[in-house]
């Protein structure tokens, strides 16, 4: 019996293994290569420019420097955070709130011609409130609105990445 049940163990995993592995699924991963060297930032005085700064930062073979017309790239970006209550409670109270982030983007090279059209990205998040507690209600905002600079981040690196400099 224990035989048997061994048996259908190995034949369910290696049956989930064939699975995944012929329906094409893989982990995204981010790979740290870019197609330029040198990159020219604005507008990184917010939640996505700093996680864009800290990931190019990282990089290696790029340098993030001070001077538009040295830079390869320029990246501008405009951010905007709305927090909106759209949900009350009977009694009148806010019950849930709305995140809602816009990055407009704009790529550019060292003549200020754009090498990918201006984009504007958007992650909304819905945050659901509890009367009774008030500070995880603001940590679970908190790791919300993070995680929205994360995902945004990660968006504009993934632009930065399909630059093609070969068909300009």
């Amino acid at each position: 019996m224990r035989k048997l049940h061994f048996l259908y163990s190995i034949f369910m995993f290696i049956s989930l293994q064939l699975t995944l592995t012929s329906c094409g699924w893989k982990f995204s991963v981010l790979e740290d290569k870019m197609p330029f060297s040198t990159i020219y930032l604005s507008g990184i005085n917010n939640g996505v420019g700093t996680e864009i700064y800290q990931r190019l930062k990282r990089a290696p073979g790029v340098k993030i420097i001070g001077n538009k017309a040295e830079a390869q790239v320029s990246l501008i970006l405009k951010v905007k955070t709305d927090r909106l209550v759209v949900g009350f409670s009977g009694a009148g109270r806010p019950r849930e709130l709305e995140i809602r982030t816009t990055a407009i983007v704009e790529i550019n090279d060292a003549e200020d011609k754009p090498l990918q059209p201006m984009d504007e990205l958007k992650i909304y998040r819905s945050v659901t409130f509890n009367d009774a507690d008030v500070l995880a209600t603001q940590a679970h905002e908190l790791f919300h609105t993070r995680d929205i600079n994360k995902q945004l981040a990660m968006r504009i690196i993934q632009k930065l990445q399909r630059i093609n400099f070969s068909e300009l």
